[in-house]
């Protein structure tokens, strides 16, 4: 019996050890799931908020100071790990904008991934591997364990990179809690990058820092979390040496270990040292143990000892002890024995007490274990289903993106040829994305504005054009019209001037002539007197005409006796003349003859005689010579002085015979004189009647005058008046044609405009139909009217559209 009640005591305790082993194991198991989950949240955080941030227009500016503004504005809404945020050149690294940072390229910071800024997207975040930056602040003495995200930005050569500390990061709470628990995060390449210590960094000062350590043998780990999802195992021996020195100063000989892989790859290790983490099963373990062996020893000094009651107490508790190994806590071990056997009944009860006690703790913890499992599985089946949700999202967004992307390909590719002066292209709306089709559904509304607005204009511009050519014609006729009307106008106007001169003139005239007249009233009386006085000299100068006849008479006798005389003296100049003639001939003859005896004298000198005759001879015949000379020179005086004197003798007989026929004129004249006396005498008598009716004429004519001076004037009145308007018409009609040339001016410039109107709507194509403002079926349109339902149809006519990629 003994025996029989010690295996069922090692048997229960063992299954009750593995019982609570398994709960512990399972609870570190749990831990490292929550970290790794509590990393992918934090990581996701990260993330969103730098996307969140690289999406604002502000960003997307050119405007640097504003982007400035905006991340010191939103900065301190980032977590709290936050090191700085920077908004960088890709191209040349160089830091354009930025929050707690004063470095002027992402090198200055260590940024390892600065060759992966060239080429970026712009819809997934990317991350870096973990590295150390220097504080350039001057908080820390030594460099800062950290990681960075990063971002492109879309259409500019930009990116948004947002830096948190590792070592400030908190990770699970529960963990915190618990000193005898270490918590590691290892990257890919098997360094601790993260942990429940702060890396060793206390107050920003590099105490002894683990980052980036090696940790041994963490392969296995890795692999198996890998292959079979999160796990815990209890190791034998030390752990890794990196865990032995300060900030963890863990090295139990034997120890637990939880473990499991984050979204990227990087493992959670949750070290808890086997005293720690398995002491209560031990202590169940040695508890139980020792139970049995008290029982089994008990049962064999109560069996030698006490006898049978002893044995029917022992088998009454061993029936009981069977009971508590079935399970069956709730029997009652009462005793009223006060001997050994009564205290094992005590004993056993209170051990059953104890382990009910115990159990019930342990299925406290069990249960809080299975919670905390079941909680775990859900995180992590939340997790992967986040996590498939993730990647399914992000499959779809990429694709969406690829679809997008070849629409917006397409878009641009229309909309550049419709750029290009194509109006009839369209786009065709897409059905996978609403608003790519509400864009398309606009963009073609648009388009069909556009056409319609410049078919309207060009149709416009045309009548435009021939207005302006009309409008100019007309100018250019009115314009030659108005200076028609302005030469006639100025005419009128010098007309209306000079009819003012002279009728101010007339007026002068009337008046001098009123005054004349008056005069003439006046003197009539005496021009009476006059006349009869004229009448009586009139008859005396008839009686001297007559002795005048009678003295011309004389005087014609006497010249014709002087004539006569004259021609006498002519006739006898003339036998003078001839005389003179006959001389100058002899003279010559004379000479001849002198010059011959010259000659004979030399004859006779040069003969040689010895005589003097022939110098006598020579000297008589220069003598002769000499006279003949002188009568030749005096008769050629007297020939000049008997030219002299014909020529005189021939002007007195001419003017003797002009004066004849003057005299003889003269004659006729007085008596035609006196003949006129007669009938002046008769006029005189005839105009001292008509001077009398002259000056009753005169009376009459002087105040008519007057009325006709009265009535001048107020001609004179009227041409200044009409002369006045005259001008003014002619500087209105001025004013008219300077008008009408502008007006010509402008047409042409109306026209030339119209004309490279129309010549920059010839670059754009649009339906004949639209040009014509027309319709299909040849109805005229409305080019004002907002047609909404055919823009929103779906097929755009006779348009290009736009055939879209389906997926």
């Amino acid at each position: 019996m003994g025996l029989s009640i010690g295996a069922i005591g090692f048997i229960a305790t063992a299954e009750i050890t593995e019982s609570v082993e398994g709960s512990a194991l399972e609870e570190q198991e749990d831990t490292a799931v929550r970290e790794a989950a509590a990393f992918d949240e934090w990581d996701e955080q990260n993330e969103n908020f730098l996307v969140t941030a690289s999406n604002s227009p502000v960003i997307h500016s050119d405007d640097d100071e504003a982007i400035e503004s905006y991340l010191q504005e939103i900065y301190y809404d980032f977590p709290e790990e936050r090191m700085n945020v920077l908004f960088v050149d890709t191209a040349s690294e160089e830091v354009i904008a930025g929050v707690d940072s004063n470095a002027a390229s992402v090198s200055d910071n260590n940024f390892p991934d600065g060759d992966e800024l060239d080429d970026l997207s712009i819809h997934t975040v990317q991350r870096t591997g973990p590295y150390e930056m220097p504080d350039e602040l001057g908080i820390a003495d030594d460099d800062s364990p950290v990681v960075s995200y990063y971002i492109g930005i879309e259409d500019a050569d930009r990116a948004l990179i947002f830096t948190v500390s590792l070592s400030d990061r908190v990770g699970d709470h529960t963990t915190q809690t618990r000193s005898d628990t270490v918590v590691t995060m290892l990257d890919e390449q098997g360094r601790i990058v993260s942990d429940d210590a702060q890396l060793g960094f206390v107050d920003n000062e590099d105490m002894n820092s683990s980052f980036l350590r090696s940790y041994d043998g963490y392969e296995e780990y890795a692999e198996i979390a890998d292959l079979e999802g999160p796990g815990a195992m209890t190791v034998d021996g030390q752990p890794s040496e990196s865990l032995h020195d300060e900030p963890y100063e863990f090295a139990p000989e034997n120890y637990v270990v939880g473990y499991h892989t984050t979204d990227d790859d990087w493992t959670v290790l949750v070290h808890t040292s086997e005293a720690n983490a398995l002491g209560f099963v031990n202590t169940v373990n040695q508890f139980g143990y020792l139970l049995t062996a008290i029982g089994v020893g008990l049962i064999g000094v109560l069996g030698v000892v006490i006898g049978r009651n002893t044995a029917t107490s022992i088998r009454t508790l061993s029936r009981e002890a069977e009971q508590i190994k079935d399970g069956n806590y709730d029997v009652t071990l009462e005793s009223a024995r006060e001997d050994e056997l009564g205290d094992l009944y005590r004993t056993v009860d209170e051990m059953r007490a104890s382990l009910v006690t115990q159990l019930e703790e342990s299925e406290q913890t069990r249960k809080q274990a299975e919670r905390a499992r079941e909680e775990a599985d859900e995180a992590r089946q939340e997790a992967e289903q986040a996590q498939q949700q993730a990647e399914q999202a992000q499959r779809n967004a990429q694709e969406q993106n690829d679809h997008l992307e070849r629409t917006a390909a397409q878009y641009c590719d229309v909309m550049q040829v419709c750029a290009d002066g194509d109006l009839t292209r369209r786009l065709e709306p897409d059905t996978e994305n609403e608003a790519m089709a509400d864009i398309a559904t606009t963009f073609n509304a648009m388009l069909d504005d556009i056409e319609q607005t410049v078919a309207s204009i060009s149709t416009f511009a045309d009548d435009v054009s021939d207005a302006s050519d009309d409008v100019r014609t007309e100018c250019v006729d009115l314009e030659a019209s108005s200076d028609d009307v302005a030469g006639s106008v100025q005419e009128i106007t010098t007309v209306a001037g000079q009819q003012n001169d002279r009728m101010q003139t007339i007026a002068a005239e009337i008046q001098g002539m009123s005054a004349t007249i008056e005069e003439i009233a006046s003197t009539a009386d005496t021009l009476a007197s006059t006349s009869q006085q004229a009448a009586k000299q009139a008859g005396d100068g008839m009686d001297a005409a007559e002795d005048v006849v009678e003295e011309m008479e004389v005087i014609e006798h006497r010249a014709n006796g002087a004539l006569s005389e004259l021609r006498d003296l002519e006739a006898a100049m003339a036998e003078i003349d001839e005389i003179a003639g006959v001389i100058t001939d002899i003279a010559d003859q004379t000479n001849i003859l002198a010059l011959n005896a010259s000659i004979e004298a030399a004859h006779a000198s040069n003969g040689g005689n010895g005589d003097n005759s022939g110098a006598g001879f020579a000297t008589v015949a220069q003598e002769v010579k000499g006279l003949a000379e002188e009568t030749k020179t005096s008769a050629e005086e007297i020939e000049e002085l008997i030219a002299t004197v014909q020529d005189q003798t021939d002007t007195t007989v001419t003017e003797m015979e002009g004066m004849r026929s003057r005299v003889i004129e003269g004659a006729e004249t007085v008596e035609e004189s006196a003949a006129a006396f007669e009938e002046i005498e008769s006029g005189v008598r005839e105009a001292d009647h008509g001077v009398q009716e002259i000056n009753d004429a005169t009376d009459d004519i002087a105040d008519a005058t007057q009325e006709l001076v009265s009535m001048a004037d107020d001609v004179t009145e009227l041409s200044k008046a009409t002369a006045s308007e005259a001008d003014t018409v002619a500087d209105a009609v001025t004013d008219q044609t300077a008008a009408i040339t502008t007006v010509s001016r402008n047409a042409s410039d109306l026209s030339e405009q119209s004309v490279e109107l129309q010549e920059l709507l010839e670059e754009f194509e649009v339906d004949d139909a639209t040009a014509d403002g027309r319709d299909g079926d040849g109805i005229r349109t409305d080019p004002d009217r907002d047609d909404q339902a055919s823009r929103d149809d779906d097929t755009p006519g006779d348009r290009t559209p736009v055939v879209h990629d389906s997926q």
